[in-house]
């Protein structure tokens, strides 16, 4: 497994080491150590880019991710069979300064933010989604899961992203 972290952001300190640790923490709980991960940490300004861009949502925002590979929501978590050296996941962009800011605002501690928008990320990677009650549901449970495994072991007070309410009935 290849994790390629670049810290494109210069507003909020970071321990990249710890990070590194900790996200290939994450990504063997999810059984997805052999896989390659990017991990962009950016500016508020280049995830409003992105954002606008991508998903035509001219605001900041926490995370994006970029799968390699298209996954449908009711095959979430079944990465396609590939060759040892195409197991790359994606990339997920994070929006450092904005979940620095949410967090102080909700009085949460950074890190532990930080590494609910990974395991956010990562699961969106391997094609889960939020776009439905159903979809939200599986996605909040396999976030809870991954992050109740790494609070275990680490320390942290994780808690799924879907838990403060991602998912709006329409």
């Amino acid at each position: 497994m290849t994790l390629v972290i670049r810290n494109m952001q210069r507003t909020v300190k970071l321990n990249i080491r710890q990070l590194r640790v900790d996200v290939g923490l994450l990504l063997k709980l999810c059984d997805l150590q052999s896989h390659d991960l990017g991990l962009l940490l950016v500016s508020d300004y280049k995830i409003r880019r992105l954002n606008s861009e991508y998903r035509q949502v001219n605001e900041v925002t926490d995370v994006l991710a970029f799968p390699c590979h298209e996954i449908s929501p009711e095959n979430a978590g079944h990465l396609p069979d590939v060759e040892d050296e195409d197991k790359m996941l994606g990339d997920i962009v994070l929006g450092i300064s904005y979940i620095h800011q949410q967090s102080k605002k909700h009085s949460e501690h950074f890190e532990s933010v930080l590494l609910t928008m990974v395991t956010h990320g990562i699961c969106h990677l391997v094609g889960y989604d939020h776009d439905t009650r159903q979809q939200w549901e599986q996605m909040y449970k396999r976030e809870l899961d991954i992050l109740e495994k790494f609070n275990k072991q680490t320390g942290y007070k994780c808690s799924p992203l879907l838990g403060v309410g991602h998912y709006t009935e329409t």
